[in-house]
C-alpha cells in the first residue's frame, strides 16, 4: 500500500541548498552579497569550525583556533562572521540541511508505504551520520553545553529536533491512516520515544569510535525497533 505525505506541514521544510542558505544568511547579516571566491573562503571557515567544535566543544573553542585550522587570519574570519556565536549558528544551519532537510526530501520524493518511509528515514539518518560524523559530535556537544550558550543557539538546536520530530509525526500519521501502524498509541508519545532511540543509538555508534560494523548493527536494530514500536 502506498500513500502521499500531506503537504501541510512538510511543505514548510523543503530543503534549501546549503550554499544558498549560507550565502543568504551572511548577506543579510552584513548587508552585502558575496562573490564565488568569498563563498569558498567562508565554506572553508565553516568546515574548520565544525571540525574544531566537534573535537573541543563550542565553549572551549576560539576564533583564533578556527582561523588557524582553516589556514586564514582571524581578520578573515571576522570578515565573514561577526563573532563565534554567528559562526556556530551557521554550522548548525548547515547540519540542519545535511541531516533533516535531506532526509525529509528523500522521504517526500519516494513512493511507497509508511513502513518503507520509516525505514528510509532511518537509512538516511544513518547515512548522514556515517558521512558527517562531526555533525553528530557538534550536536551532542552543543546540547551538553546548553547552559553556556545563548537563546539563539538553543533555538537553532531545537529547530533541528523539531523538524526531525515533525517528519516522524507525518510518517506515523500516514501509517495510521493506511492501517499499517497501530492507532492505540498517541503519535506525540511515539515520536518522543523514537527520537530518544534515535539519539541514543547515534551516541552509542559515535562512542564506538564510529565503528562501521557497530553502525550497521545499530542501523538494523533501529529499523527493527522503530517498526515494532509503531506496529504493536
Amino acid at each position: 500500500m502506498s500513500y502521499s505525505l500531506p503537504p501541510s506541514k512538510l511543505d514548510a521544510i523543503r530543503p534549501v541548498p546549503a550554499r544558498l542558505q549560507r550565502a543568504n544568511a551572511r548577506a543579510a547579516s552584513v548587508g552585502k552579497t558575496f562573490t564565488e571566491s568569498e563563498l569558498s573562503t567562508a565554506d572553508k571557515i565553516i568546515k574548520a569550525a565544525a571540525e574544531f567544535f566537534a573535537s573541543h566543544g563550542y565553549v572551549n573553542s576560539t576564533l583564533d583556533d578556527v582561523a588557524a585550522l582553516a589556514g586564514f587570519t582571524k581578520g578573515a574570519v571576522y570578515y565573514h562572521f561577526k563573532d563565534k556565536e554567528s559562526l556556530l549558528l551557521e554550522v548548525l544551519k548547515c547540519i540542519e540541511v545535511r541531516s533533516i532537510d535531506t532526509t525529509a526530501a528523500a522521504v517526500r520524493e519516494r513512493s511507497g508505504s509508511a513502513t518503507d518511509h520509516l525505514e528510509l528515514f532511518v537509512r538516511y539518518q544513518t547515512r548522514w551520520a556515517a558521512q558527517h560524523p562531526r555533525d553528530l559530535a557538534v550536536l551532542m556537544l552543543v546540547s551538553a553545553e546548553t547552559p553556556h550558550t545563548s537563546e539563539a543557539v538553543r533555538a537553532q538546536v531545537r529547530e533541528i529536533y523539531r523538524k526531525l520530530g515533525l517528519l516522524l509525526e507525518e510518517i506515523i500519521e500516514a501509517g495510521k491512516r493506511s492501517g499499517e501502524f497501530s492507532k492505540r498509541q498517541i503519535t506525540g508519545d511515539i515520536v518522543l520515544y523514537l527520537q530518544a532511540v534515535h539519539d541514543g543509538n547515534m551516541m552509542l555508534w559515535y562512542r564506538s569510535g564510529t565503528d562501521p560494523e557497530i553502525g550497521r548493527r545499530l542501523g538494523k536494530a533501529t529499523i527493527s525497533g522503530f517498526l515494532k514500536t509503531v506496529k504493536d
